[in-house]
């Protein structure tokens, strides 16, 4: 360039430019260089490194869940099985068992209280009897002896199981509770950036959340630091370009001196500009940085929480679950034990099995009581007094009326044959005739003293056969 777009500006005064033009320069790109930092340390924290411990610790945060509501279904699985096999037990007592205790009291108390007179005996006893006396009371007292102690040892084997499940596992069930709880809550204010990563679909730029809004915002700072830096890059050649052309009047090189006089003068502002957008950068480095660390530490704590609880999870598991089971086992094979070994009779439980042979001897015993009262006792009277007196009565119409019919008829035969064919039978020969006929002389019996006399007539027993009718009269 020559001549007239130079005129006023000396040589001087371009270098001076250049010289300012290159300092701020020199400035800008260091300013830059930090503030690309910054924005990289920004971008690295909200796009790489929170979404990495935010992804590890959920998936931590899912291995614990898992492992709480599994220790949750145990603990509901040994709630159900200590109800269906333990309390069961009590309940069978209160509602199988105790109804037949019962029914065998009231039985064992009406064979208390039915009399056996001596008269029903067949040997003479002074000492009053009752049916009582005449049953195997060792199988009552065996059976019930049995029965106390496998409510005894069923009582302390609840006692001991209801101990220990308390102790060892409704107690820290209730402390992983409490924990779950913790940390759920600690988990939850993650809340906001697994909201705000899942709602942007991978890419958090596109986020209308904090941090999307925090990346775009400074994504448009990078981009106004660049466009400023090259504005001053170019300032910068352009002085160079026109110190050249100053020094050498034949140079081509074409530059405007009246815009690169007025950029020169807005230098400062361009720079102050540039001030401001880095210091934007570093307040929104500081913002971030503050919610980078405030929910690193929630992942941080998170993670602390969780991994002591998952040790603590891991042992119950390990041990404590696995001791409790063990008795647990062991506590049922006991309460399934039955001291009555029937097979008929296993697969019933011990209380059924107990009540079962407790309603056996009932029956036996109510038959017992039954047959004694409404057929023993007829029969007795049959065998002793009614069966007699027919048996007598059935002799004396043979003596009477039979027999004596025969020998007359015989008689009244044998004294016509003798006066029809008599007198041509010598008196030689053998012929009992009238003189010899047969003859009761004595009926001797057996078996009728309860209806006879001393002289053999029968008789009404004032004694045993009235005791016998009353008491016969008593249970109807």
């Amino acid at each position: 360039m020559n001549g007239a777009p130079h005129i006023g500006v000396t040589t001087a005064q371009v270098i001076q430019w250049r010289d300012e033009a290159q300092e701020t320069l020199r400035k800008a790109q260091k300013l830059c260089t930090a503030a690309q930092s910054s924005l990289q340390k920004t971008l690295q924290d909200l796009t790489v490194q929170l979404p990495d411990e935010l992804e590890s610790v959920e998936h931590l945060f899912e291995s614990y869940q898992n492992q709480y509501e599994l220790i949750d279904k145990q603990i509901k699985s040994l709630k159900q099985t200590l109800t269906e096999y333990v309390d069961k037990v009590f309940t069978d007592m209160e509602g199988v068992l105790n109804p037949s205790l019962k029914q065998l009291d009231v039985i064992t108390t009406r064979l208390r209280n039915t009399n056996v007179p001596p008269f029903v005996l067949t040997s003479e006893e002074a000492t009053p009897k009752t049916l009582l006396d005449f049953i195997a009371t060792e199988s009552i007292d065996l059976i019930r002896e049995n029965i106390y102690i496998y409510r005894t040892n069923s009582a302390k084997i609840k006692q001991l199981l209801s101990d220990e499940f308390q102790i060892s596992i409704l107690n820290l069930h209730q402390h992983f509770t409490m924990q779950h709880n913790i940390i759920d809550r600690e988990f939850d204010r993650l809340g906001p950036i697994q909201i705000e990563f899942r709602t942007a679909h991978g890419n958090i730029l596109e986020s209308k959340g904090v941090l999307g809004t925090t990346l775009k915002e400074n994504q448009a700072l990078e981009n106004e630091l660049v466009s400023l830096l090259q504005m001053l890059t170019n300032h910068f050649d352009q002085c160079n370009k026109a110190v050249e052309l100053l020094s050498s009047p034949s140079s081509n090189v074409k530059v405007n001196i009246k815009v690169l006089a007025n950029d020169a003068n807005e230098l400062s502002e361009v720079y102050k500009e540039l001030m401001s957008i880095y210091e934007i950068v570093l307040t929104n480095e500081t913002k971030s940085n503050k919610t980078f660390q405030q929910y690193s530490s929630y992942v941080n704590k998170s993670r602390e929480l969780i991994g002591l609880e998952m040790t603590k999870v891991r042992d119950f598991k390990v041990t404590t679950l696995p001791k409790f089971i063990l008795l647990l086992h062991e506590s049922i094979n006991i309460l399934q034990t039955c001291s009555i070994t029937d097979v008929t009779l296993e697969e019933l439980s011990p209380c059924e099995i107990y009540s079962e042979t407790i309603k056996q001897l009932i029956y036996h015993y109510s038959q017992f009581i039954e047959i004694y009262e409404t057929k023993y006792l007829q029969e007795l009277h049959h065998e002793e007094f009614v069966y007699p007196r027919k048996f007598l009565k059935r002799i004396g119409d043979f003596l009477n009326e039979e027999l004596y019919r025969m020998q007359l008829e015989e008689s009244n035969h044998r004294k016509a044959w003798l006066a029809k064919y008599g007198e041509f039978i010598p008196r030689e020969f053998k012929l009992p005739g009238e003189d010899e006929m047969p003859t009761v002389m004595q009926v001797i019996t057996e078996g009728l003293e309860h209806i006879q006399k001393e002289d053999g007539v029968e008789k009404f027993n004032d004694g045993e056969e009235k005791n016998l009718l009353d008491l016969i009269r008593s249970f109807r």
